[in-house]
């Protein structure tokens, strides 16, 4: 993690506001960017809690299509006109001009994500709870969003059957299906990388959504797809379901969930998916590709 330097300190106050000053800075786990939870003092000495989040991989900047900085900054921008709990853009430098990366600046979303173990969550009231913010970002309007449409990340001759894979037949009818035309469906804004790890969980209750890398305006089965996923894979496939009756309950379109959308979400996933390095990840493998062959079976 960088040590954030005096100058981007000094453009942290200037951007809270006037006599605003830095308090105290804790460097967060990184994920898309690295981030710092910064704490200041305004002129009235009213608290606030802020989140620089910083653009550090160069490598994917410049080739990664879905790590932008300017579509977060848009995406805040958008969703700061609605009642999305999401983190509100304080400020951006995405030339940079001030901070050594490209950087946005914007408030702090209370909680942990649900990363966290599962046994300290009430599960039930999670899904719900999920379900009722992806709803919320689904009826988003954004007629005048500068955000790019929806792509798969493996286009043109890819992916491929995965070294580990036991059933490597699956994939195959997995490659077919999606080649094949989507579903017709609205295109909506989207978060494009919604899993519990994006969720933030306060005092029993969702306190919002964050990591707006890589929303666009897209199909919103991709969203349920991704987190069922990754819900089969920490809980199994009860949960990835639960999830998507919570999400019809709240308002949510049941011709959202579609088996497409669940095997594309799954063709992204083999873009990360290198051999095991040890039995913990050969189990979490294999149930990746159980959770495959399942979503599968429903089309005959």
């Amino acid at each position: 993690m960088t040590r954030l330097a005096e100058g981007v300190l000094r453009w942290v106050e200037r951007s809270v506001g006037t006599g605003a000053r830095v308090v105290a800075v804790e460097e967060l786990p990184p994920s898309s960017t690295e981030k710092h939870r910064i704490e200041l003092r305004d002129a009235a000495g009213s608290a606030h809690a802020v989140v620089l989040r910083r653009y550090h991989d160069a490598a994917r900047l410049s080739k990664d299509f879905a790590y932008v900085p300017s579509h977060e900054a848009e995406s805040l921008r958008i969703l700061g006109q609605t009642d999305v709990r999401a983190p509100t853009l304080i400020a951006a430098d995405l030339a940079p001009d001030t901070c050594d990366v490209p950087a946005i600046l914007e408030t702090w979303i209370p909680g942990r994500s649900s990363f966290v173990p599962f046994g300290e969550l009430d599960l039930g009231r999670f899904l719900r709870g999920a379900a009722e913010a992806l709803v919320a970002v689904h009826r988003v309007e954004a007629p005048d969003a500068r955000l790019p449409p929806y792509r798969r990340y493996v286009e043109d001759g890819g992916p491929a059957v995965p070294a580990w894979s036991d059933d490597p037949g699956c994939w195959e009818r997995v490659f077919a299906i999606v080649a094949g035309e989507p579903p017709p469906g609205p295109r909506r804004f989207i978060h494009r990388d919604f899993h519990g790890g994006n969720v933030m969980w306060a005092g029993g209750e969702v306190s919002g959504v964050v990591d707006w890398a890589t929303a666009c305006i897209g199909p919103p089965g991709i969203d349920l797809a991704r987190m069922r996923l990754n819900l089969a894979g920490d809980l199994g496939a009860d949960a990835a379901g639960g999830f998507t009756r919570a999400y019809v309950r709240a308002g949510g379109l049941e011709r959202h969930r579609d088996p497409y959308w669940d095997l594309m979400d799954a063709c992204d996933m083999l873009t990360d998916s290198a051999a095991p390095i040890d039995a913990a990840e050969a189990a979490s493998w294999a149930r990746f590709e159980a959770w495959v062959a399942a979503v599968v079976a429903e089309l005959g």
